[in-house]
Formats: structure tokens, C-alpha cells, sequence
């Protein structure tokens, strides 16, 4: 497994909107398991292909013992509205409030090709959220109701 560069913003591939994945070979299985130790390394809890520099819509995310992937996701947003400060490997030292829904419907394939319907609620349903919007090129940044910076990554703030 590899570790892949996290692009940074204001990488213009980062507000692009990525493409259905139409292989599902080994190809997509070894990019899958990069994105995941890329996602590791830099201690996040989600990463998007867009993030470095594939415009596909390929998704991965990991928060405590539940580990997805999601490729050409559709979600269903229902429940609550509620406010999230999140993080964003592609925008270290901030925090953004966003509006996030409290529970979302995934329609997606695996790695292999097979479709799933899912439905996650709590810090994955936020987390499925937040990674969709780099799918279509929409950072937190471009929703934030409030941003402010954070210079100490040490506090403890969980990075998607």
C-alpha cells in the first residue's frame, strides 16, 4: 500500500466535481487500500479521491470499528439538522461549522462492484456527508457557517 499526497487548497482540483468509477478491477482495489493508509497517515477519519488529485467518485472513511467505501455514492439526507465542526485534511488549521443532517441513506458499490444500502447515523453519517461534498468539488469551507483557525493540531480534534 502506498501513501498518496493529500492536495491542499487552493488546488483547483479540489472544487471539481468527480466522475463515475466505471472498472472495478484491481486497479480501484489498490487505489481503495492507498486512499485508506493515506487516510492513516495523515489521521483522518475519511478521504475522498479528489483529495489527491483522482476525480472519481470514491470514497473511504473509518471512525472507531466501522470502515466504509463508497463508490458513485447517491445519499439520502433525513433527520435533524445539526451543526458539525469538522476538519479537512485538504484545509489543515481550520475548523468550519457546517450544517450536516443526522442520519443519511448510502446507495453505493463496494470495491467489487456489488451495491449496498446503508444507513449510518451519529459521527459517520457526518463523516458520509462531508466526504460526498469533495465528490462534487464542495469543500467545508464553501458551506461554513463559522470558520475559525486552529494552529494546535494537538487538541485532540478529529480530522476527516
Amino acid at each position: 500500500m502506498g501513501v498518496l499526497d493529500v492536495l491542499e487548497v487552493p488546488n483547483i482540483l479540489l472544487g471539481q466535481t468527480a466522475e463515475d468509477v466505471v472498472e472495478f478491477d484491481r486497479s480501484l482495489s489498490t487505489f481503495v487500500d492507498d486512499l485508506f493508509a493515506t487516510m492513516h497517515v495523515y489521521k483522518g477519519i475519511g478521504l475522498a479521491a479528489p483529495q489527491v488529485g483522482i476525480l472519481k467518485r470514491v470514497f473511504v472513511s473509518q471512525y472507531e470499528n466501522q470502515r466504509l467505501v463508497c463508490v458513485n455514492p447517491i445519499l439520502e439526507l433525513y433527520g435533524d439538522e445539526l451543526e458539525s465542526e469538522e476538519a479537512c485534511l485538504s484545509i489543515p488549521n481550520v475548523l468550519a461549522t457546517v450544517s450536516r443532517y443526522s442520519y443519511v441513506k448510502v446507495q453505493a458499490y463496494d470495491v467489487n462492484g456489488n451495491r449496498f444500502n446503508q444507513s449510518f447515523d451519529g459521527m459517520m453519517a457526518i463523516v458520509i456527508q462531508h466526504e460526498n461534498d469533495h465528490l462534487d468539488g464542495v469543500l467545508i469551507t464553501d458551506k461554513s457557517l463559522n470558520t475559525r483557525y486552529n494552529h494546535d493540531q494537538s487538541e485532540g480534534i478529529e480530522k476527516e
